[in-house]
């Protein structure tokens, strides 16, 4: 089964992190093709066997204490590769967790668009110490009912504007 491990790096920054009070947070997800060949993750990895690709997390959302789900996108730009590992950075390049597996179904990348949805479990780990630099989903969804309402709203006092006009009271 494919495993999301903490690296030794992301140890010793939520150690670090917890005597201070301020967080780790993971801000990229990079894709790589382990060498060509499924490998199982070690904690003591700093980088990917071979990244072939990173983005930017477009969204997460916390689905309890201690599992994030996040989102990325590879367009269709990126490198055709087999994805045997993704790796989760933070802002200034430590690995902070890699998903890998000797059983992974390596998914192609190239000529589509590539999504991730990854749900991060991370139950070692005090609540608050690892945060998701990216968009909030809830947040995002909550915006979008909150203008599509205020659309509805102007859409109707145009409707009902264009009522009185007809009648003759503007």
């Amino acid at each position: 089964m494919p495993l999301t491990l903490l690296t030794d790096v992301a140890e010793a920054l939520l150690t670090t992190a917890a005597g201070s009070g301020s967080q780790v947070a993971i801000a990229e997800i990079a894709l790589g093709d382990g060498l060509g060949a499924n490998y199982n993750p070690s904690h003591s990895q700093t980088a990917l066997k071979r990244e072939r690709a990173r983005q930017p997390i477009l969204s997460r959302v916390q689905t309890d204490p201690n599992t994030w789900r996040v989102k990325a996108e590879f367009d269709t730009d990126t490198p055709a590769f087999e994805v045997r590992e993704m790796g989760f950075f933070d802002a200034a390049g430590n690995l902070i967790a890699i998903w890998a597996g000797a059983d992974v179904v390596p998914r192609q990348t190239g000529a589509i668009v590539y999504l991730v949805e990854h749900y991060l479990h991370l139950s070692r780990i005090d609540g608050g110490l690892i945060t998701i630099a990216a968009p909030d989903d809830r947040l995002i969804g909550f915006q979008a009912q909150v203008i599509r309402g205020l659309a509805d709203l102007r859409l109707e006092q145009f409707h009902q504007a264009e009522a009185l006009r007809a009648a003759g009271h503007i």
